[in-house]
This record gives structure tokens, sequence and C-alpha cells, in this order.
């Protein structure tokens, strides 16, 4: 295993539960701009067409992966928020991929990076990384 590879399976391993999420978050800021830059830098050739598709792929699976730890039971209106945001995600994400369309890409990483700061804040408030908001709790 390469050491990259070995460091980040570390890094999810030893997370907490607030902590996977803030580690999801980040991975959808860095393939949302991945995705982003392919829009911006010449669309149409392969090599940027195989980029988009594979960050915005990223990007909804690990948005699928958000959906599917939300505890609707638990998190009441929290929860219903999240899953509403996922799913407008979700829908502007395929849009903007299929129309090489840059703006709802930025849209999304604007918001993603709000609530991921949002998320290491709460990450980073004394006992919080161990307990599980109700949102996401199983």
């Amino acid at each position: 295993m390469n050491p990259a590879a070995a460091y980040k399976r570390r890094a999810i391993e030893s997370a907490s539960p607030i902590g996977l999420v803030v580690l999801l978050y980040q991975a959808a800021v860095v393939d949302l701009r991945r995705a982003l830059a392919a829009m911006e830098n010449d669309p149409d050739a392969p090599r940027q067409i195989e980029v988009r598709t594979q960050a915005c792929n990223r990007v909804l699976a690990i948005v699928g992966e958000l959906k599917g730890v939300l505890n609707y039971d638990s998190g009441g209106e929290v929860a219903r928020n999240f899953s509403r945001f996922y799913q407008l995600a979700e829908r502007l994400i395929v849009q903007a991929s299929f129309q090489r369309d840059p703006e709802p890409v930025r849209e999304m990483l604007q918001q993603f990076v709000i609530i991921l700061n949002a998320w290491r804040e709460v990450e980073a408030r004394p006992m919080a990384a161990a307990q599980v908001p109700a949102a996401w709790s199983a």
C-alpha cells in the first residue's frame, strides 16, 4: 500500500463520527474543485471530460453516503433539511456535468465549504468530536 493511501486509511479508522463527516465534506470540496477546474479548462478535451466525470461521480457517492446516515427520527427537521440539501446537490452536480456548466458546481462548492467549516467548528469543541449529532445517529 502506498504511504498516502495508508495515511488516509488511518485517518478514517481513527476519526470520530463528526471527524468522518468532516472528512467526507473535505473530499467533496476537493472533488468539486476538480470538477470546476475541468469545466473551466477546455471542457471538451477528453482528459477534462474524464476528470469532470470522475470528480462528479465521487461527489455523488459522498452525498449518497451522507444521505444514507441521516436519522430522521432523532434528527427531525435538521435531518430533513440536510436531505433536501443533498437532493439539490445531486441534481445540480448531474446537471452541471451533463451540460458542462461550471455555475452549479461553483454554487455547490460554496455551500459545501460553508458546511465544512461549520462541521470543523463543531469538531473543535471539547467532547463534540466524540458525540454523534442527532441527525446522524443510527
